[in-house]
């Protein structure tokens, strides 16, 4: 969900350390700040050696290997800052962050524990709730790390970012309600942050499919409202692919086979395009092209559960065109046996009413026939008019 390498203070409130003037350090602030972590390791270094007793240089020193991807060097590093200062909040936070990348979440959540959380900056909250929440989960107390994010979105509502990490994990914990509106407020909060955007119209589509019924058709239509935006600001395969998806949800057939045009101008080798195309076609009723379509994703399809997806609708569409034979050759080529016995005794069925009504025909042939018959003979058998 998130990476801890960048969970990261704003530089004013990171750097905020007072500092005697000591050789290296000012260089080595700069060297941070312009990203040139190898510089700011070497003047940290000097720092650290000429003031072993300072926890502000071990600070900044463990911050840089944490960039450098040197997390566990930057968790002894940092053990020694806090060390010699353990009431100090941003060497607390930083050492949670370090124990994280070196993979060792459950001492991250023992120290953030001891953590007062409410002599926290605003900045330094939502930075602490980020790491606990890794922590939590990371150590397997997901169901903490859950409730954790929940107060800290329901305390703080207008920062995107806490909704937006809130309610992914809400989204991963199946409780689609609670990730529907905390990710609607996170795009609405950052509407030009296309994951945020992208992951509020996953969960959308994903609470329409849940949720079933005409219900569905709104919620459908909220995320194709949303798709097109990000549409807009970004058009990738993805976004198209998506917005094709909620418009299909929504019954916008027309508009979803047109995204599906779009997603396959930009991959031609995907085969998804074309068969949500085809179901589409197949709703409009356009049924010879939704043959074609699903025919082209079966020639793109890499994978055997692709391809039976593609061959089950296309046995539907063919049992539309009643087209029996081959929606039965279609079914069983998808592995849906059962809807290849339907289509077969359908189609005998339908051989018997055939018979049947030809059958009828030819028994209403015969019986005009004889009734001209009898009219003919009748006329017949009628004596001509005396003089």
């Amino acid at each position: 969900m998130f990476h801890p390498r960048f969970l990261v203070l704003s530089l004013a409130g990171a750097l905020a350390v007072t500092a005697p003037a000591f050789a290296g350090w000012e260089q080595g602030v700069a060297a941070f700040k312009a990203k040139n972590y190898a510089q700011a390791a070497r003047e940290f270094e000097a720092v650290v050696a000429e003031r072993p007793d300072w926890s502000g240089g071990y600070l900044m020193l463990g911050r840089t290997q944490m960039q450098q991807d040197r997390a566990s060097e930057a968790v002894a590093t940092l053990r020694k800052g806090y060390d010699l200062d353990p009431s100090d909040l941003q060497i607390q936070l930083y050492l949670a962050q370090a124990y994280l990348g070196a993979n060792r979440a459950s001492d991250a959540a023992a120290l953030l524990g001891k953590v007062n959380a409410a002599s926290l900056a605003k900045e330094q909250q939502t930075f602490f709730q980020q790491l606990q929440a890794k922590a939590l989960v990371e150590s397997g107390q997901g169901d903490r790390a859950l409730a954790a994010l929940a107060k800290a979105a329901a305390a703080d509502p207008g920062d995107a970012n806490l909704q937006y990490q809130y309610g992914a994990m809400a989204l991963n914990a199946n409780d689609v309600a609670a990730a529907v509106s905390a990710l609607e407020k996170a795009a609405r909060l950052a509407p030009n942050d296309p994951a945020k955007v992208k992951l509020y119209v996953r969960a959308l589509v994903r609470q329409a499919r849940e949720t079933g019924g005409a219900a569905n058709d709104s919620i459908y239509a909220r995320a194709a409202e949303s798709a097109r935006g990000l549409v807009a600001k970004e058009s990738s395969f993805d976004n198209y692919l998506l917005l094709g998806e909620t418009q299909l949800g929504a019954k916008q057939y027309e508009a979803a086979v047109a995204s599906f045009k779009q997603a396959e101008a930009i991959n031609l080798a995907d085969w998804l395009p074309h068969f949500y195309a085809g179901q589409a076609l197949t709703q409009l009723g356009r049924y010879a092209e939704a043959e074609a379509a699903l025919k082209k994703g079966l020639g793109e399809a890499k994978r055997a559960d692709e391809k039976a997806r593609l061959w089950r609708q296309l046995g539907f569409v063919y049992e539309k065109m009643k087209n029996f034979e081959q929606a039965k050759a279609a079914y069983q080529n998808g592995g849906d046996s059962a809807a290849a016995e339907r289509v077969a005794s359908n189609a005998e069925i339908a051989k018997h009413n055939a018979q049947a009504d030809e059958e009828a025909r030819k028994l209403e042939e015969i019986k005009r026939a004889q009734e001209e018959l009898k009219k003919t003979l009748q006329q017949q058998a009628t004596p001509p008019p005396r003089d």
